[in-house]
């Protein structure tokens, strides 16, 4: 088993190197972590280990669920400070999306957040659904994976399309925060200077000025930017 883990490892670091931003190290470890059962503790870190040796810019992280509900949030705390006491390479922190009620504890979403980013490490939301599993709406009638599109998603009704592509009422509000909310538009004059001072959200942005154009990426990191257009 352990030589089959090494190829497998080398193998992906090698074949996607560059490619993939992040990697899923060994998920759902939190509930059931066969390799580390059957070859102890420091297994993991080995993993990882043969994973970098391949791609040392290998972005890897853990995933599990039961999280943002708070279920087991003190559990996942537990389980990421030791693989880091380890000193296994987590990069970033996979909080899964399956909060299988009707509704959610907007409290424990929160409180779930804010203790994940204590680590300091980027946080993803991963495998989505909503409503879930344990909601009025589901009936049991699933497809294998989880997804947007009903004809192909895990819980059916928290799909975002309907099988002929025709947008639900979910599509619609996630358009409107993306494309809107949490978008960037702005267009006016510069001052007597030649300067433009304006708030915008991080992320990539189109710039022009009197039709010659720039594309400029603003990181939390940065905090500010500044551009010239000449």
């Amino acid at each position: 088993m352990r030589a089959a883990i090494e190829a497998r490892a080398k193998d992906v670091g090698s074949r996607y190197k560059g490619r993939f931003a992040e990697y899923d190290l060994n998920n759902e470890m939190m509930h059931a972590n066969y390799y580390e059962q059957r070859l102890g503790p420091e297994f993991i870190k080995q993993m990882a280990l043969w994973v970098k040796q391949e791609d040392p810019g290998a972005k890897l992280c853990v995933n599990d669920y039961d999280v943002l509900t708070g279920n087991r949030l003190a559990d996942y705390v537990k389980e990421i400070r030791g693989l880091l006491d380890m000193g296994v390479p987590i990069a970033g922190i996979g909080a899964q999306g399956h909060l299988h009620g009707d509704s959610f504890d907007a409290a424990a979403l929160q409180n779930g957040l804010d203790e994940l980013a204590k680590f300091k490490l980027p946080i993803r939301i991963t495998e989505y659904n909503f409503p879930g599993q344990r909601s009025k709406f589901y009936t049991g009638d699933h497809a294998a994976m989880w997804g947007f599109w009903e004809a192909a998603n895990w819980i059916p009704q928290s799909s975002l399309y309907k099988r002929d592509w025709t947008p639900l009422p979910a599509a619609a509000a996630y358009e409107d925060l993306v494309l809107n909310k949490w978008w960037t538009r702005w267009s006016g004059a510069a001052d007597r200077q030649g300067r433009a001072e304006l708030r915008a959200f991080y992320g990539t942005h189109k710039v022009t000025v009197n039709g010659k154009e720039t594309v400029v990426t603003l990181t939390k990191a940065e905090g500010s930017k500044t551009v010239s257009l000449q």
